[in-house]
């Protein structure tokens, strides 16, 4: 799975909405609708870490 799938299913699975994965990662709730949506591929990687962080799995994962 690419990262937007990988989001996405982390997402949905943990039942959360796109604000609250945005506001328990630091980051803007527009970037992770991007990130999903395939509209961002540059993704930062303090992003990253900080999406794996909130999601308690490595950034490896994450990006597989």
């Amino acid at each position: 799975m690419s990262l937007p799938e990988n989001l996405r299913r982390l997402r949905m699975t943990d039942g959360h909405s796109v604000e609250e994965v945005a506001r328990g990662a630091g980051v803007p709730p527009a970037l992770i609708q991007a990130v999903e949506n395939g509209r961002r591929e540059d993704v930062p990687p303090r992003v990253v870490r900080a999406l794996a962080r909130h999601f308690r799995i490595t950034e490896a994962e994450l990006l597989s």
